[in-house]
């Protein structure tokens, strides 16, 4: 093969790209031929072609990062990535790996999906903000696309109780992103958004939630902060209450309270404080409930009749913990 003088000088072609990727179009401009381009994307050869007239300049498998920028290149000026792979982007670990890159255009773009790239066109097209390099869509509009696409609610938790628990975001911001935007596909994450509403932080709460709801008990409130009278700290903050007896309630989860050993040692001194307080607990792993669940019920419903024999407990109960956008 027969090269141009572009090959003499790769260290340009090379500073053109990101990441290694780059558009046909953009190798022309630099003297590159097309036919050369697409030559060089064959089998065996030293490019690899991502997406059309989009390459990468060497043939290994592409990174995740170098799929979102040939995503973008592929959308063209303005596109930006949402979804799934922008939760990632905007540090939300919940968000699902994923070879598909999903990515927002304005309504008038006459472009469509190909390969990873998912192409979503809208009227609603945010300011992007730069994550890693790239374009992406507020973080926000990342879950509300992400959890349209979805029909889970157990995976739509894990995904809309995050940016909540770390507060990133509220729940009137995300009520009002799903108001305003697509109703196809809210459905399911308006239920679970009315549980986050509730208190709910995580998925294992949600499912909790929904448990005890079908038990027909007196109503429990969740992640109420228990604060010491004489100074208004927080002692600690359980899963469930119901403040009229002094019960607490422990989603005794693997990822919040048995994955290391400080995680161990820390449940056991919290669930220590409460008992040093008058507040009965009862505690259970998300795998009890799901294969005893009268067993648990029956656990709790015992619980409360001990909570309601005892002293009246030496806490003051907060008001769940405001989360705020950034």
């Amino acid at each position: 093969m027969r090269r141009g003088d572009w090959a003499r000088d790769m260290a340009a072609i090379r500073d053109a790209a990101d990441d290694d990727v780059i558009a046909v179009r953009r190798l022309e401009t630099l003297g590159v031929p097309q036919r050369t381009s697409y030559r060089r994307c064959e089998e065996d050869g030293p490019w690899l072609p991502l997406l059309p007239g989009i390459l990468k300049l060497t043939s290994g498998p592409p990174t995740r990062r170098q799929r979102q920028i040939a995503a973008l290149l592929h959308a063209g000026d303005g596109a930006m990535i949402t979804g799934q792979g922008g939760l990632r982007l905007h540090g939300m670990r919940r968000a699902e790996e994923s070879d598909a890159v999903h990515v927002l255009v304005d309504w008038s773009r006459q472009v469509r999906s190909s390969g990873f790239a998912v192409i979503e066109r809208t009227s609603r097209l945010p300011p992007s903000e730069q994550r890693d390099g790239l374009a992406v869509a507020p973080l926000v509009r990342c879950l509300t696309d992400a959890v349209r696409r979805l029909r889970h609610e157990n995976a739509i938790s894990a995904l809309m109780t995050e940016p909540v628990q770390r507060r990133l975001l509220g729940v009137e911001e995300i009520r009002e992103e799903l108001d305003t935007g697509c109703r196809r596909g809210t459905a399911a994450p308006r239920a679970v958004l009315g549980a986050v509403g509730r208190g709910v932080r995580s998925p294992a709460e949600f499912d909790a939630l929904g448990f005890w709801d079908s038990l027909g008990l007196v109503p429990a409130e969740w992640n109420v902060p228990l604060l010491d009278p004489d100074d208004l700290s927080v002692i600690a903050v359980p899963d469930a209450v119901v403040r009229d007896v002094g019960f607490a309630w422990e989603i005794d989860s693997v990822e919040e309270h048995f994955a290391t050993v400080e995680q161990v040692l820390a449940t056991k001194r919290r669930r220590q404080r409460l008992f040093d307080r008058n507040l009965y607990v009862v505690s259970t792993r998300p795998s009890e409930r799901r294969n005893d669940p009268r067993g648990v019920r029956r656990e709790i419903e015992k619980g409360l009749e001990i909570a309601a024999r005892m002293p009246e407990p030496n806490v003051v109960y907060g008001e769940p913990r405001p989360v705020r956008a950034r």
